[in-house]
């Protein structure tokens, strides 16, 4: 098991996104996510600062 700190960019036609959805898009990037949070919105791009364990 490895702990990874990151962050991601990704767009999302909905705005505000539900945290189901966030969190399927943090799976897509491979990580199993442990906590997130939004750290800016640039219109409907969302930037995360994302904690989790590599998937």
């Amino acid at each position: 098991m490895k702990i990874i700190d990151t962050i991601i960019k990704f767009k999302s036609d909905v705005m505000p996104p539900k945290n189901s959805y966030i969190e399927a898009k943090i799976r897509q990037y491979g990580i199993d996510p442990i906590r997130w949070a939004i750290i800016e919105i640039n219109e409907n791009e969302l930037t995360l600062s994302v904690a989790g364990i590599k998937i």
